[in-house]
């Protein structure tokens, strides 16, 4: 049958010259990638993953044309791109689901593929690796609590799931709709009066443009003992952990570069409208961030202007930062995305589903798309891992790893102390 044709969102077009540029890219994938421990119905569970696509148009959905004329290919169901592996004994699984995550999907093509495999009876690896034209991190979580009652269904049982609101296409045709007119104009009025001035961090140890060199990563957690206690001075200013860690990676950016007027990009999921929280597809927009405070101003003070930052950000965050009026912000002849922070929206890690225990696990193999991207990752209220992609053009590894070191020492400092006057901290 003949995919019918709809116009691509404005994110998949923004990403789709990152795709043409570097079309080897790895980072463009999105996997859902999970272990599975207990007796496992392959059979059902194939069908469950067939059910899912059936449900969701991004995840059969293909891309032709380029720029404004770049459209969405949206399929009949059809039977899913699926392999099962044996793990060879004594082979550590991690190193072939790593192969996987990394291997880019042709979206011209197909933008789904699935790899099962079963590192023994009661224990297997699903991937279902997904190009980011079609998904984002919110879609994960969405998918993966389908997927569990998908199953459930699939061998017997009787789980409930409400049909999908809104299907991407239509968010798609919604997004170019408010993204007009007055609508066009409200937003970038926005921007022009919250970034006009703000600049963008400059690291000394910069040595090349992203997009030259190769992304690595360093990994770290947040002290155990000081989780809680973000949280709760989260809730003391009546304000959020995003916040609260945003806070901290301004301060620190401004030690390390000696700028005190900062924008930092971020993700925004987009999903602010009840009808596209079911939505499979790539609603996260960047937004930019910037964090500033009269002289002599704490911690804690600081912590304020970053909660209302981010809180016009979410009412304004429709408008992607590429569409943002040419010269707001100084950015140095850089990318207005360069320097990126993320915290990981908190989802069920693990499931029960159909008699197996169901681990959703986070793929940091896939590196980043940015030139340096701090991703933090909440797990269960208790823990806190920390992972910072860098572009080795522009730091080394050695870096890396002390700029996040540092980072971490920095939490539990003014977590501890938010009274403290941030002149002292930058001294």
């Amino acid at each position: 049958m003949t995919p019918r044709r709809e116009p691509a969102s404005i994110a998949q077009r923004l990403l789709w010259l990152i795709k043409h540029y570097r079309a080897d890219f790895g980072a463009l994938n999105c996997p859902l990638l999970c272990r599975l421990r207990g007796p496992l119905d392959e059979q059902a569970l194939r069908s469950a993953v067939h059910e899912l696509a059936a449900r969701h148009e991004s995840l059969r959905t293909t891309f032709a044309g380029r720029a404004a004329r770049l459209e969405q290919l949206v399929h009949p169901a059809r039977a899913v791109p699926w392999t099962v592996l044996d793990v060879p004994r004594g082979t550590d699984p991690g190193d072939l689901v790593a192969a996987e995550v990394r291997t880019p999907l042709d979206p011209t093509e197909w933008p789904m593929r699935v790899t099962l495999w079963r590192v023994r009876d009661d224990e297997h690896v699903l991937c279902v690796n997904l190009h980011h034209l079609v998904t984002d991190a919110w879609s994960t979580g969405v998918l993966l609590g389908e997927l569990c009652a998908l199953y459930e269904r699939a061998i017997g049982g009787t789980a409930e799931l409400a049909e999908p609101t809104w299907q991407y296409a239509r968010f798609a045709a919604w997004q170019h709709e408010q993204l007009s007119g007055d609508a066009l104009s409200r937003h970038r009025d926005y921007w022009r009066r919250q970034l006009t001035g703000a600049q963008l961090a400059r690291f000394p140890a910069a040595q090349a443009r992203p997009g030259e060199g190769r992304t690595g990563s360093a990994h770290a957690e947040i002290d155990p003992a000081t989780v809680p206690a973000l949280w709760e001075l989260a809730r003391a200013h009546h304000t959020t952990l995003f916040t609260v860690l945003l806070t901290a990676f301004h301060l620190h950016l401004r030690r390390r570069t000696g700028q005190d007027d900062l924008a930092v990009a971020s993700m925004f999921a987009n999903r602010s409208r009840a009808a596209v929280r079911g939505t499979v597809g790539l609603l996260a927009n960047m937004v930019l961030l910037r964090v500033r405070a009269p002289g002599g101003a704490t911690f804690a003070e600081l912590l304020q202007h970053a909660h209302a930052a981010v809180i016009g950000a979410f009412a304004f965050q429709d408008l992607p930062t590429q569409m943002l009026p040419g010269g707001v912000v100084d950015t140095g002849g850089r990318r207005v995305d360069d320097v990126v922070f993320n915290v990981m929206a908190e989802v069920e890690h693990t499931r029960r589903a159909g008699g197996l225990d169901v681990e959703l696990l986070i793929p940091d193999e896939l590196g980043s798309r940015f030139g340096l991207e701090l991703a933090l990752v909440p797990v269960g209220g208790t823990e806190l891992r920390a992972v910072l992609f860098y572009n080795d053009a522009q730091l080394t590894g050695d870096e890396a790893a002390a700029f996040l070191r540092e980072y971490t020492y920095l939490v539990s400092l003014v977590v501890s102390e938010p009274k403290t006057v941030v002149s002292d901290i930058l001294a």
